[in-house]
């Protein structure tokens, strides 16, 4: 076996599935066999290889690089420049976690981590430039009939921004991006793609 390490199991695959409510035994099971191949039996993935998988599962469109570079960061949340599987599992598990059938815990999980996908530079805000960034990133990977209806990402940036930003003080706070998500609950699903890992 070398050093690949082995399969979730006993009490380690019970503390994982407790973690990720919204995935059973055999999908973490899974999703560590298909982890396992990407990280070449390494049990980490480093950035390169992160944004590699999603290039490779965007078709090779550019957009791909700057949105895999932010949702690694919000995945490795111990900032060891790596992800190892259980940072991984949780971080799949809170991007195809539905908003509306999520218990309020898994909600404000998912909050946050879109919310970091967004802060690139880790400031506890997001400013124009960020929201800006990700939304034009996420219009090249969206289909045709996306969510700008015929505007710019920059335009529908702006006017999303604008509606977030409650207080107009050029920065959107957590709890600012937390309110507007509950109003509109299809925010985060429509502005980011989950990975395809």
């Amino acid at each position: 076996m070398g050093n690949r390490p082995a399969k979730p199991k006993g009490r380690y695959l019970n503390e994982l599935i407790k973690k990720v409510p919204n995935m059973n035994f055999e999908e973490v099971l899974n999703t560590y066999e298909e982890f396992q191949a990407q990280s070449r039996g390494s049990g980490r993935l480093k950035q390169k290889d992160f944004i590699e998988v999603y290039k490779r599962a965007f078709q090779g469109n550019k957009g791909a690089t700057a949105l895999a570079e932010s949702i690694f960061q919000s995945f490795d949340t111990d900032n060891s420049g790596y992800i190892d599987f259980e940072e991984f599992l949780v971080g799949l598990s809170l991007t195809e976690a539905s908003l509306g059938g999520s218990d309020r815990e898994t909600k404000l999980k998912k909050l946050k981590w879109a919310f970091n996908v967004y802060d690139k530079d880790r400031s506890g805000t997001i400013d124009k430039h960020e929201m800006r960034s990700i939304v034009r990133v996420v219009a090249e990977l969206a289909p045709e009939d996306s969510f700008l209806r015929n505007g710019s990402a920059e335009d529908f940036a702006d006017r999303l921004f604008n509606q977030v930003d409650a207080n107009g003080d050029g920065d959107i706070t957590f709890e600012e991006f937390r309110r507007a998500a509950e109003i509109n609950e299809t925010l985060i699903d429509l502005l980011l793609p989950a990975p395809a890992v």
